[in-house]
């Protein structure tokens, strides 16, 4: 019963650290899907911006790990700060390497000159090279590109009911779509 135990119950002082080919695929999945940098209002990049954004390091910090004294530091500052705050984070990122990291980032702020609509173009890109220069595999570069262009399930729209008014007899008219209420 005891041995049970131990598998059911979650360890609170137990975590896990990322390798670099996790933070490789989970910074490049949130800049893909998020199609934007994060900045502040002078254009600085920022962990958390005040949209929701993130930059390629806030996208490899869990929420419940962030705190506003991040902020405004380099990547070698994170990891070399002193307080309880920046512990977990050390231990989270102890797997990936600082040049790993720093490309990462250099990838997000890079693309602050580029026109909105590139900037999914130049992430992928830069991945890619990413992936190459570290030995990381771009797997998910390439299925994110397939899954983008597959559309999604169709919906069947129905049409909304519209009354015309009545027809003699207090019997109403109905119209089904834009068509018919036209002609009528």
């Amino acid at each position: 019963m005891r041995d049970q135990r131990i598998f059911d119950e979650p360890r609170k002082d137990s975590r896990v650290s990322m390798n670099n080919q996790g933070a490789f695929d989970a910074a490049l999945l949130h800049l893909l899907n998020q199609g934007h940098r994060s900045v502040n209002s002078s254009g600085r990049s920022q962990l958390r911006a005040l949209r929701g954004g993130k930059n390629a390091i806030g996208a490899l910090i869990p929420d419940q790990l962030y705190s506003k004294a991040m902020e405004g530091k380099t990547v070698q500052q994170l990891l070399a700060a002193n307080g309880p705050e920046f512990e977990p984070l050390r231990e989270l990122l102890s797997g990936v390497t600082l040049p790993l990291l720093n490309e990462l980032q250099d990838l997000h702020d890079r693309t602050g000159e580029c026109l909105p609509s590139m900037f999914r173009d130049i992430v992928r890109e830069g991945g890619k090279r990413i992936a190459r220069m570290f030995g990381l595999s771009a797997r998910m570069i390439q299925l994110w590109s397939a899954y983008r262009k597959l559309s999604g399930p169709r919906l069947q729209l129905k049409t909304p009911t519209v009354v015309l008014g009545s027809a003699g007899g207090g019997t109403s008219r109905y119209a089904t779509d834009v068509a018919a209420v036209a002609v009528a």
